[in-house]
């Protein structure tokens, strides 16, 4: 066993037993669960529930997931694995998407002299909802890992297309936020700062330019103007795990979204183009996870050759 599956095994037996003591140590002293606090902004959806059952629930998760990290072969290994990662996918909630989106503005918003904003980190949930997103994004990884060393990797045109509705959508997303921040009648939408507006459709945009790199040359090797590493292999992690983060990210934070556009929420303005691209989220989610598994079997093909 290699010390990366040795070190993916170890955080995810740890990071389960971590969900069990919290739930237990909740259960036993009567506290509020940090994944069940409806006065957290970055609570799960596990809020609609009674404390006793959101405990027992966080528990169950907990304990499966660790178990994971124990069975790694047999019948059992795969269930029990595809369970974990539904159960984690469970206690996120959408808090945790808006934590990861606004921090580059509320540190800025800081360092002009407002940290106010900013002191809502400080928040029990929020440190669990990001160990549950990392502990999805490594279970993730290892399972495509052993895919491809196991000879999973095979050829596939999806791939691509994967790719492309991943580039898509974020691109879709970015101009219906430029319009948006630029005064497009009828897409105005109230709480909304045009240079948020336009933040997050960088953002977007810049994700789907990454998301190109997958299926281009420049994403496989650095490109000539990177002094100092042109030529050089790209790092599959580097590619595959920031891809993965934010696709978990995207079907975390695209629950909450989703709900209000289909229940016609007043916030949201009812234009095709700001609700499809908010719509098509979940797809955009998974898209980029396909993408990026793609990416890492197209990558051990390409081993594979040279070695050959």
């Amino acid at each position: 066993m290699t010390e990366q599956r040795k070190f993916a095994r170890g955080f995810v037996l740890v990071g389960g037993a971590l969900l069990v003591l919290v739930a237990s140590v909740c259960a036993i002293t009567g506290a509020v669960s940090p994944m069940a606090d409806p006065s957290d902004l970055f609570a799960s959806a596990l809020t609609l529930l009674p404390q006793p059952a959101a405990n027992l629930v966080v528990a169950v998760i907990g304990a499966v997931t660790a178990a994971t990290a124990l069975v790694s072969a047999g019948r059992a290994a795969v269930p029990l694995r595809t369970a974990s990662i539904v159960g984690l996918l469970v206690l996120l909630g959408p808090g945790v998407l808006a934590a990861v989106g606004y921090l580059p503005f509320l540190l800025v918003s800081a360092l002009a002299g407002d940290p106010d904003p900013l002191r809502k980190y400080l928040s029990v949930a929020l440190v669990l909802q990001l160990v549950v997103v990392a502990l999805v994004v490594t279970m993730l990884w290892t399972w495509i890992e052993q895919a491809a060393c196991g000879g999973g990797a095979t050829r596939s045109g999806r791939g691509r297309l994967w790719t492309w509705i991943a580039i898509a959508v974020p691109l879709a997303y970015a101009v219906s936020r430029v319009l948006m921040a630029t005064g497009f009648p009828g897409l105005s939408m109230e709480n909304t700062s045009a240079a948020g507006g336009l933040g997050l459709a960088a953002a977007a945009a810049g994700g789907a330019v990454l998301t190109w790199g997958l299926i281009r040359p420049w994403g496989e090797r650095f490109p000539r103007w990177m002094v100092g590493l042109a030529g050089r292999p790209v790092p599959v992690r580097m590619a595959v795990l920031p891809a993965l983060f934010v696709a978990v990210l995207m079907l975390a934070g695209s629950r909450l979204l989703v709900l209000q556009v289909l229940a016609d929420s007043p916030g949201i303005p009812n234009h095709p183009l700001v609700w499809l691209p908010i719509v098509l989220w979940p797809l955009w989610s998974v898209a980029l996870a396909a993408a990026a598994m793609h990416y890492r079997f197209r990558r051990a093909r390409s081993a594979v050759e040279v070695v050959r």
